[in-house]
């Protein structure tokens, strides 16, 4: 399961480019998940790092399944071949063995992600500070903790010490509940799906505040009801309620093409 999730999250990211097409049916996370998936059960080493080193994007739309080329196909493919290779290279080839490098530490294995995967360093350079969001990183401890229900594997002591994962989704749901305000100018361009640059200043700022925002939310939590609870199942319930809404919402998201989310 560690491998089937580290190749899900290498490549959870931009999605909505493929709705652009006019299409039936777009690119979405679960097509992700239920790809792989159907690829191992029908041939299990499609998760072997052999495999993963030499991954193509014809050979990743495969084994998705998906009808037409993905969005950044041959950056998606890169990414997997990438996450073969440092495997291969430190860990013997097993997901298993990297996460338990960490010991039990969901910011050593943020740390780990980041030394030998360089698609993971989701970080800018912004007004003058370093900026780092890492949500792909940390979304795939996130995950193995949901995962392996805080057990094995995804038995980690400072999981609280993560944030929410900074995306396109969650800031939808926090504008539709009046959490999050956008200028006119920047509405403006969300409305007209105008593209937002990434490492822009309007781009880091909405991830940013969208952090500030789950944070202040928890910690609201915390003083109404006497305990606390992590960032990331508050980032999971935004997510899902904005995934559940997303055929009927009126309101758009930011469109920004990276590989990060």
């Amino acid at each position: 399961m560690a491998m089937f999730t580290l190749c899900v999250d290498a490549i959870n990211f931009c999605f909505w480019p493929d709705h652009d097409d006019g299409v039936e049916e777009g690119l979405e996370y679960e097509h992700l998940t239920r790809g792989w998936r159907n690829a191992h059960a029908g041939d299990w080493t499609v998760l072997t790092c052999e495999r993963l080193q030499t991954m193509s994007g014809p050979d990743l739309r495969a084994i998705l399944n998906w009808p037409r080329p993905l969005p950044d196909e041959e950056t998606r493919a890169r990414l997997i071949r990438e996450v073969g290779d440092g495997l291969a290279k430190s860990f013997g080839g097993s997901c298993a063995e990297f996460v338990r490098a960490a010991n039990g530490s969901a910011v050593r294995l943020v740390e780990l992600l980041l030394k030998h995967f360089p698609g993971f360093r989701d970080e800018v350079h912004a007004n003058g500070d370093d900026v780092f969001f890492y949500k792909r990183a940390q979304i795939f401890v996130g995950d193995l903790w949901g995962g392996f229900r805080g057990q094995g594997l995804g038995s980690f002591h400072d999981i609280e010490a993560l944030t929410m994962f900074a995306d396109y989704r969650v800031p939808v749901t926090l504008r539709e509940q009046g959490i999050l305000h956008y200028d006119d100018a920047l509405l403006t361009k969300i409305v007209n799906k105008e593209e937002i640059p990434a490492n822009s200043a309007e781009e880091v700022e909405i991830r940013a505040c969208t952090v500030m925002a789950v944070e202040a939310i928890r910690e609201s939590f915390a003083k109404k009801h006497g305990e606390r609870v992590s960032s990331i199942v508050i980032d999971w319930y935004l997510w899902e309620r904005g995934e559940g809404k997303r055929k009927t919402s009126v309101e758009p998201h930011h469109r920004t093409r990276t590989t990060f989310y």
